[in-house]
């Protein structure tokens, strides 16, 4: 993992926009996952999820970062899932956004970031 990909969600939002949204908008965060062919194949192991998180999505039937974002899309919530608790949906959730932002172009990330940045002032107003 190189140094760019190793930066957390929130270094990355603060770094392009000055706040810190989970703690200022009560924990939710939301943002768009543009699912390619290789994402949506790609084993959750690449999300590198910590044990407790990476059990329940197996668990649950989830192999590949495309059903795990599909689902979560049609209005599945992870935090329903056997032994997803709060710090495992968060985790889920930071990590797959972290994927996201890792796999655009390096051009488009500011520009991707700016959006989620709009999204969460927009929903959580």
């Amino acid at each position: 993992m190189n140094k760019d990909q190793s930066r957390t969600l929130t270094q990355i939002v603060e770094a392009l926009a000055g706040t810190r949204l989970h703690e200022r908008k009560g924990g939710k965060f939301y943002f768009n996952f543009y699912l390619n062919n290789k994402a949506g194949d790609t084993p959750i192991e690449a999300l590198d999820l910590g044990v407790r998180a990476y059990n329940s999505l197996k668990r649950a039937g989830y192999s590949t970062i495309g059903e795990l974002a599909e689902a979560i899309a049609e209005g599945t919530e992870i935090a329903k899932i056997r032994n997803c608790g709060a710090k495992s949906c968060r985790e889920i959730m930071e990590k797959l956004f972290l994927y996201q932002y890792n796999t655009l172009p390096q051009e488009k990330r500011e520009g991707y970031v700016k959006e989620v940045i709009l999204l969460n002032a927009s929903k959580n107003t």
